[in-house]
Formats: C-alpha cells, sequence, structure tokens
C-alpha cells in the first residue's frame, strides 16, 4: 500500500493546482521518525496547495519496518525510480526539502532523475528550489519562534543561543548555516548573552575547517568561560537518529550536562513541521506554476 496524501478543500492562494502533482523528498532515513514527520508535512502541504504531494526519502526509507509506519510502507526515490509505476510516468515533479545545495539535491538527484528521463522519449522532470534563499529570513523566523516559545520572557542571565547543524564537506552548505545564523543573531539579540554556530561532527582534515567549532568543543570553551545555560538551536527538520529524542545531538547534551553540574542545555524542537516553513514550500509550488 502506498501513501498519496491530497488535498480536500479548495487552495487558499485562489489557483487551483489539484493536477500537479509533486514529490517531497528528504534525505531519508532508516527510523520511522523522520518518516512520519515527512508525511505529516506532506499532508499539511497538499491542504495549503490542493495539490497532490507524495513523501519520499532519497534512499533508506523504504527499508522501514512498515509497523513502524502506522503499516503503510515507506517510499524512497531509489526504489521508486526503478519500479514499473516511475517506468509508466512521463514527468516527475519534485520538491527537496533540504535546507541548503547539498549533494543529494545538485548530484545524486538530478543524476538518478536524468537516467530514469533517458530511457524513454517525451519524459521530463523539474527539481525546485531547496528551502534556503539569501533573501529570505523565514528559516532565521522559525529557529527565533522556537527559542522564544521556549523562554518567552527575558531570562536572567541571558542564555547562550547556540545554532547547530550536522557538518558538511561543502563550503557552500555551511555558508547556509552561517547566513542564517547571522539572521538568528540579529532577531535573537536583545534575549540572549551570546552567539555561536557549531556542527555535530565534521570529516578530519585541514580543508574541512569551516564547519568548526564542534558542539563538544563549543560547549567545553562556554562552561570554561562561566556560561551556565544555553539554547540549543538545531539546524535540522526533522528528528531522526541526529536531531531525535535519543539521538546524537540529545546523546551529547546528555553527556555533558553528566560530566558539568550545573551547566544547562536546553535542545529546541526541529525545524520542519513551523507554519514557516509551510509556507515556505507552499511559494516553491507556486512559483513552479
Amino acid at each position: 500500500m502506498r501513501i498519496f496524501l491530497r488535498a480536500r478543500s479548495a487552495s487558499s492562494m485562489g489557483k487551483s493546482l489539484k493536477e500537479r502533482k509533486y514529490f517531497l523528498v528528504d534525505n531519508g532515513s532508516y527510523g520511522p521518525e523522520a518518516v512520519l514527520n515527512l508525511r505529516t508535512i506532506a499532508h499539511s502541504l497538499a491542504k495549503i496547495t490542493d495539490c497532490e504531494v507524495r513523501p519520499m526519502g532519497l534512499m533508506h526509507s523504504h527499508k522501514v519496518e512498515p509497523s513502524a509506519l502506522d503499516g503503510i510502507p515507506g517510499e524512497s526515490m531509489e526504489a521508486f525510480l526503478q519500479s514499473d509505476e516511475a517506468g509508466s510516468m512521463d514527468q516527475l515533479r519534485v520538491l527537496p526539502f533540504f535546507l541548503g545545495p547539498s549533494l543529494a539535491v545538485t548530484d545524486w538527484l538530478p543524476r538518478n532523475l536524468e537516467k530514469w528521463r533517458s530511457e524513454k522519449k517525451g519524459r521530463s522532470f523539474a527539481v525546485l528550489d531547496f528551502l534556503f534563499a539569501p533573501e529570505d529570513d523565514r528559516l532565521a523566523r522559525i529557529l527565533a519562534d522556537l527559542c522564544l516559545k521556549r523562554f518567552p520572557s527575558a531570562e536572567t542571565p541571558p542564555p547562550h543561543l547556540i545554532l547547530v547543524d550536522h557538518g558538511t564537506p561543502l563550503p557552500e552548505v555551511n555558508r547556509v548555516r552561517e547566513e542564517v545564523g547571522q539572521q538568528l543573531e540579529a532577531l535573537m539579540r536583545k534575549r540572549i548573552g551570546g552567539f555561536s554556530t557549531c556542527c555535530m561532527e565534521r570529516r578530519p582534515g585541514k580543508e574541512y575547517d569551516f564547519n568548526d567549532p564542534l558542539l563538544e568543543n563549543l560547549l567545553r570553551s562556554l562552561r570554561e568561560d562561566g556560561v551556565r545555560r544555553v539554547l540549543l538551536a538545531q539546524f535540522f527538520l526533522s528528528p531522526g537518529r541526529h536531531a531525535g529524542e535519543n539521538g546524537d545531538l540529545a546523546r551529547i547534551c546528555k553527556g555533558f550536562e553528566q560530566t558539568a553540574p550545573g551547566f544547562e542545555i536546553c535542545r529546541l524542537p526541529t525545524m520542519g513541521n513551523h507554519p514557516l516553513m509551510l509556507e515556505i514550500l507552499a511559494d516553491r509550488i507556486l512559483k513552479d506554476c
């Protein structure tokens, strides 16, 4: 059984998109959290755009046990492109659920779509823009709103705000974190005692130093400087093995708090379910019309 998420009401945008079909695609996951989260987002996006939105991971998601996914098997573009269904289609439109220009979006996806296109005359595909745009501060506003929901009034002393991403081999992906970080710092300046960006992990080698500092090293440095409360904004779209309840970031934070009595780390939710995120995704679809 496949999941198809389709709008049931007229779009508030004033233009019917009922004939449009999009694949909302993230990186894919072996865990159910991220798969279920993408389904929720796809369902909400279908409602506000009045078009069909089908959630898929690029890879791996079809391998998740269906019993952990409400009995509905997960799907991945990796498996879909080799299916009879894909073989019967002439057009694919893909909406990347990615913050920036990762290799998954700029290399894997177009390369595999081009292979699918070349196998039959008359086929076409389109890959829409990823989520970050330099002139758009909505990603930073999402993060700021998550901060203010956790601390609605000014704290004394004010917390140190950290924006953490996964880490990347690509400077252009890192620049997304840094630009959103600058926007977030400006939005939160009156509520925080300091601001930093960092990564969860990185590759060895000086050529990847642009990721620094590592979260663990930054937390250690802040504690040595007398900081006692940290607000950790996660530059992640969905919970999972990195940003989930028991993911890598939770493990890093818990381990640090256990060895640093009196040091508090407040980890914020992931970004993907925020109303402004749906607005960004809907804008991508509207721009495609």
